[in-house]
Parts: structure tokens; sequence; C-alpha cells
């Protein structure tokens, strides 16, 4: 049996911590211990960013940004705002990759290498109504955080939406076989393990271009 990539393992460890960190934030504000769940928070994002060039500068923008949050809407608000640069660096990435390769055609090549224009036509527009996903959670997550109940928040960000993605998901795999009913079109099971063994070079391309 082959190993695993450590790509493939950091992308199940992170995945991990996605799925969970709003039932961790929320135990931390029900146990009155929001502060931490800031610091939590404010720490994941500084150990992202520390490899770009200019970190130094982005660190004090986010600390300048969570001052004003916590003298505003207090520690619970910050911490909530945890989803906040999931989803804007998703709509980021969806939407940026439009000036080139859409998104959605990166990951279709994943599965067709050669891919028909129709369906390129296609996958460019699917990659539209993602961004637009993200768009409405960024809004929807910033309202939750700020104004919204600690319950509704958790519920939203630990279960509803990842319900609503799994909709999104399912309702397009069934669309494309009405879409494209002459395409040999690969199971979602197939679909998804091509793209937790290769999804790295859409993600990371410049580290996959440096270790080759």
């Amino acid at each position: 049996m082959p190993p695993v990539p450590a790509q493939v393992v950091r992308g199940v460890l992170v995945g991990l911590l996605v799925l969970t960190y709003p039932l961790l934030i929320y135990l931390l504000l029900t146990h009155g211990l929001p502060w931490l769940g800031s610091l939590l928070v404010l720490g994941l994002i500084t150990w992202r960013i520390r490899a770009r060039s200019d970190w130094l500068a982005w660190l004090a923008a986010l600390a300048a940004a969570a001052l004003l949050v916590w003298a505003l809407f207090g520690p619970g608000a910050l911490a909530k705002l945890a989803p906040l640069p999931i989803h804007a660096g998703l709509l980021y990435l969806f939407w940026h990759s439009l000036r080139g390769t859409p998104l959605i055609e990166q990951f279709a090549r994943l599965d067709f290498p050669e891919l028909p224009p129709e369906i390129r036509t296609y996958t460019r527009r699917l990659t539209r109504v993602w961004a637009g996903f993200f768009a409405f959670n960024l809004l929807l997550v910033t309202w939750l955080a700020l104004w919204g109940e600690d319950s509704a928040w958790a519920l939203y960000n630990g279960l509803i939406v990842y319900l609503l993605i799994g909709g999104l998901v399912l309702g397009e795999y069934l669309w494309r076989h009405v879409r494209f009913p002459h395409l040999e079109i690969p199971s979602l099971l197939q679909t998804t393990h091509n793209i937790v063994r290769n999804g790295h070079r859409i993600w990371n391309p410049e580290r996959h271009e440096g270790s080759d």
C-alpha cells in the first residue's frame, strides 16, 4: 500500500479543524471564555499568513481590525468571526479564477483531462454560482457573528452551511447527468477521491511546482 501524501494528511487535519471549530468556539462562549476563542482565531490566522513576505503588515491590519471589533462588539463577536476569512478566501479563489481557468474547470480536469467547449462554458458558470454562494455566506456569517444568538451562529456554521454545500454539490451532480447525458460521468466517490489525492495541485500550485 503506497504511503499517504503529506498534503493529504495535512488536508484531513485542516478539514477536521474546520468541521469542529464552531462547536469548540460555542463551548468557549457558553463557559464564559470568549477571549480564549478570540485568541484561538487570531492565532490560527496569524499561523496561516506567516509565510507571506508582507505578513507583518497583514498582522498589523489584523490586530487593528480585531481591536475595533473587540471594542464595539466584545470578544465573543470576535471569536464568532472565525468563518469570515474562510468564506472570504474561498470567494476570492473562485472569483479570481474567472480571470483565467475557472476553479471548477480545474477540478473537472482531474476527471476529464480534455474538456469539450460546452463543458468549459458550464464550469465557468458553475464557478460563478459557487462564488455567489460564498459571497452570501460572507454576509450572513458576519451578521450572525455581530448580532445573532450564539446558538444560531453555532447551528448555521456547524451544520446548516454543510447541508447547503452538500445540497449544492449533489444538486449539481444530478443536473450534470441531465445537462450532459452523453458524458460518462464518474461517481461522486471517485470525484471526491481525485480531489483528495490531487486537489493540492489546484489549491497550492506554487508549492506543488516547487516540489517537482
